[in-house]
């Protein structure tokens, strides 16, 4: 049994009861596609049957959409003539004016990266996002681990939502003290244009705790083991989880 550690999500106390927004285990959102697959059989096999895949999207704790978001992105501005990109963020449950603006979570107020912030006009990042501001979710949960343990936040591997992601990042959250907000980037390449709301309690972010270590790489002849390979192909079906899987567990 590997050993337990705590991760402590924590947020104002008018939002402590709001359920849809918590904090929940990833293993909970397994996307649609992936659970509409067959199970593996002695004549056919498949990715649900590929444990390392499924340690990947069921790892971590997801962070659900705190607000409905409001997306139009590349649309001709009615004031201006121009094409650019809008988004509004909506007082939705529990979250009152007082809150929003506590968590400068109004949406008149969103704080946003400009284009020069993330390389200019012809940097991928930029490109990705139509050459747009960078928008910002912000998060109202303050996020602590244990000493010597960091987070991954990314967006929900593999996820049906591919109109935005959020751009990937590492946090030391056992020293850092304050809130983790979240810059995404819009699919412009496949999205060349849309409106769309994305609801509150939409899962965006995937939350993947892991040690700090220091690691030095090392080059060898790989030696063959062959007890290995006659043991490890000596079982017809689920040889991996059998043979080599340690079951992680997120609660």
């Amino acid at each position: 049994m590997l050993p337990v550690k705590q991760i402590e999500f924590s947020v104002h106390k008018d939002l402590i009861n709001t359920k849809i927004i918590q904090p929940k285990e990833t293993k909970k959102f397994l996307p649609d596609w992936y659970k509409k697959i067959e199970k593996n059989s002695l004549s056919f096999r498949n990715i649900k049957g590929c444990i390392p895949f499924l340690d990947n999207i069921s790892a971590g704790y997801v962070l659900p959409l705190p607000q409905d978001l409001y997306l139009s992105h590349n649309i001709k501005n009615d004031n201006t003539g121009k094409i650019d990109s809008f988004y509004q963020f909506s007082f939705s449950e529990g979250l009152s004016q007082e809150l929003c603006d506590l968590y400068n979570m109004n949406g008149m107020k969103q704080s946003a990266h400009n284009v020069a912030q993330i390389g200019g006009v012809d940097s991928f990042l930029s490109k990705k996002n139509g050459n747009n501001h960078i928008i910002k979710i912000m998060n109202p949960w303050l996020i602590k681990t244990p000493p010597g343990y960091s987070c991954l936040f990314t967006s929900p591997t593999y996820n049906e939502n591919d109109y935005f992601s959020v751009i990937p990042a590492i946090v030391d959250t056992d020293i850092y003290e304050d809130n983790i907000n979240f810059p995404i980037i819009i699919n412009h390449d496949k999205y060349f244009s849309f409106k769309k709301l994305f609801k509150q309690g939409l899962p965006y972010v995937q939350i993947i705790p892991f040690k700090r270590d220091s690691w030095e790489k090392k080059i060898s002849i790989k030696e063959e083991k062959m007890s290995f390979k006659f043991k490890f192909f000596s079982k017809a079906i689920d040889r991996y989880k059998q043979l080599v899987w340690s079951k992680k567990s997120w609660k």
